[in-house]
């Protein structure tokens, strides 16, 4: 009879063993599962946060590049009363000034997005010093904007 409960608890361990083998395997399988899942579903939240910026970048674009043909037809306005007061010799100035505008307004506007970003990246390797300039003045130029702007709504 002892020999009978000696094989029975051998058996039960055997098969708590057993038991606790496959639960940890089956852990491991979850957690193995979850990590894919994980990396799955924050692959396609990149994917999807790149196509927004990518959109709200082309919109910016295509803003700006808006925003420079006004400033070109402006420029070419402005050329007509030039040449009223001062001469057709400055109107042409300002005409080649207004016509450099628009230039860059088409190469802007002939460019997709990641292009501009790739050129822009070649510029700041090519010229690091000039680009850490460029951002200092556009910072403070954007501060300046931002703090006359509150300004502006303190006085309402």
């Amino acid at each position: 009879m002892a020999a009978k409960k000696k094989d029975a608890s051998e058996a039960v361990d055997a098969a708590v063993e057993t038991l606790v083998e496959e639960a940890e395997e089956a852990q491991q399988s979850t957690i193995a599962k979850a990590k894919e899942r994980i990396k799955g579903e924050a692959s396609n939240l990149r994917a999807q946060a790149t196509e927004h910026a990518r959109d709200y970048a082309a919109q910016g674009k295509d803003k700006a590049t808006g925003a420079i043909k006004d400033v070109s037809a402006a420029m070419d306005d402005a050329a007509k009363s030039v040449d009223e007061r001062l001469g057709e010799n400055y109107g042409e100035y300002a005409r080649k000034a207004a016509s450099a505008v628009a230039s860059l307004a088409e190469k802007i506007e002939g460019k997709e997005v990641d292009d501009m970003f790739r050129d822009a990246e070649a510029f700041v390797r090519r010229s690091p010093v000039i680009a850490i300039g460029i951002a200092a003045v556009a910072g403070f130029a954007i501060a300046r904007l931002v703090k006359s702007g509150m300004g502006e709504r303190d006085d309402a």
